[in-house]
């Protein structure tokens, strides 16, 4: 990330954190991931303005939020005074951000219509108001292309659902000003989000990238006829699952070298895993291989619908948090 010039940033730089947090947000696309950010902005208190082409928009995001917000109370995440009723629908971008603080935009994953999408929200907005992105993997070097003021555009990538799982992925493109990314820190972190900060644009962030890894793995565990898709799922779930919300990779690694920590584990597994080449090369799966995993995670799933496993996913996020965040 590289410095815009002064004439791009000064205006978003002087955005302050209580500016932020006492003008609404807007949510531009209410897909499952704009639909989880209006719910986390509004348990915050904060007063959401929305808009999307598609005019059932504002029903489905409505029922969402309804949905949602006995599970923010059971996390401790509704503040005294938030009221879902603070959510209003727009027919028009230009409608939606008039007076907001920070824009997320929620469009799809398609790079010609982030370009545009930005461009129109830029050209709709104050100079001090911030444009968030919750792109997976585009540039926000190749999204700002048309803003006149890039400098407060930025990436911030949640993790599905955004009410539910609290990381940020912060990064800007080369146009960005890093005080923009400063103050989104503090923004995000106050309505008790984990945002994180990457130095430089790199294709899926970080998180995606972490388990792409793992999935990469996985697949080639189950094709090469090492396991099943329904043991891989178990391997994780009751193995290396069980520490992963409480320790990330290098504590996990620091523990298990014992009292000398990392250089313990390096000393023990070092030389083994320096001999290990058949995990290093990302596969590329054929159409085969494909309909092969696709089968085995249909065996996985069972008489389960899609709903009733992200009701499930849903209820144990809701019972971490608050183990990992107690409330009261």
């Amino acid at each position: 990330m590289t410095t815009a010039s002064p004439s791009t940033c000064a205006a978003a730089s002087r955005t302050s954190l209580q500016g932020l947090l006492g003008r609404p947000v807007a949510v531009v696309g209410l897909g499952q991931i704009g639909m989880s950010w209006a719910a986390c902005f509004l348990a915050r208190g904060l007063a959401v303005a929305a808009t999307d082409v598609d005019p059932l928009a504002e029903h489905r995001a409505r029922a969402y939020v309804a949905k949602a917000w006995p599970q923010l109370e059971a996390m401790g995440l509704v503040v005294p005074g938030a009221d879902p009723d603070r959510f209003t629908f727009h027919s028009s971008i230009p409608d939606a951000v008039s007076g907001c603080g920070l824009v997320q935009e929620n469009g799809p994953e398609v790079l010609s219509m982030k370009v545009a999408l930005l461009e129109q929200i830029d050209a709709a907005t104050a100079p001090d108001v911030l444009i968030a992105s919750s792109t997976s993997a585009l540039a926000m070097s190749d999204m700002q292309v048309r803003c006149q003021y890039p400098g407060r555009c930025f990436t911030a990538h949640p993790f599905n659902p955004p009410h539910l799982i609290p990381l940020v992925e912060l990064v800007g493109g080369r146009a960005t000003d890093p005080g923009s990314i400063a103050i989104a820190h503090e923004f995000y972190t106050a309505i008790g989000r984990k945002p994180v900060r990457l130095h430089r644009e790199v294709y899926g962030h970080v998180a995606n990238r972490l388990q792409n890894a793992l999935f990469n793995e996985a697949a080639r565990l189950v094709l090469e006829g090492v396991t099943t898709v329904e043991d891989i799922e178990t391997a994780v779930n009751w193995g290396p699952g069980m520490r992963w919300p409480f320790v990330g990779p290098f504590i996990n690694f620091h523990m298990a070298g014992g009292a000398q920590g990392m250089a313990g584990t390096f000393a023990k597994f070092g030389a083994e895993e320096a001999t290990s080449t058949d995990r290093v090369a990302r596969i590329q799966l054929s159409a085969e291989q494909r309909a092969s995993l696709i089968e085995g995670v249909a065996h996985c799933q069972g008489a389960r619908s899609v709903e009733e496993l992200e009701t499930m996913r849903d209820r144990m996020l809701v019972a971490l948090y608050r183990l990992k965040h107690p409330v009261g």
